[in-house]
């Protein structure tokens, strides 16, 4: 479960996953519970069948290290939001409301280690973009 406030999305205390969150310099943005997909079949699979997904919730995909990502959202019928990180955390890419369905390819970089896919419009509703930042234990983040 998740509110809005001027804070952000905020993950409840009940998160059994991971939680993260993202900054716009040193303002929190919003926190999410994650789940994570760090080998390749979590990442193939992803979001994929899902019917639903809470407002709070998302996924992060964890890359061994830095690389070209491209996504689609074949076997998705959750609209999302695709937002792309480097090593440090740092938001390179954001596609914004990715078409449920859709196999039209989004690249989101050559220098990709996170992805985090959250639901559609939240990037925009909460001021994430490009330049703000993921943090997380895993993320070694310069910020």
């Amino acid at each position: 479960m998740a509110f809005l406030t001027g804070a952000g999305s905020l993950a409840d205390g009940n998160c059994k996953q991971e939680k993260i969150s993202i900054y716009s310099r040193a303002q929190l943005k919003a926190k999410f519970c994650v789940e994570l997909a760090n080998n390749n079949e979590e990442r193939q699979r992803g979001l994929m069948f899902r019917k639903e997904m809470e407002l709070s919730n998302g996924m992060m995909f964890i890359y061994d290290r830095p690389q070209s990502v491209s996504f689609w959202m074949k076997n998705t019928s959750i609209p999302l939001d695709i937002i792309f990180a480097d090593e440090t955390g740092i938001i390179t890419k954001i596609f914004e409301n990715a078409r449920p369905f859709s196999e039209t390819s989004m690249f989101g970089g050559h220098d990709v280690k996170y992805v985090l896919e959250i639901n559609a419009g939240l990037t925009k509703s909460l001021g994430i973009r490009t330049g703000s930042f993921i943090k997380h234990s895993l993320v070694l983040t310069g910020n």
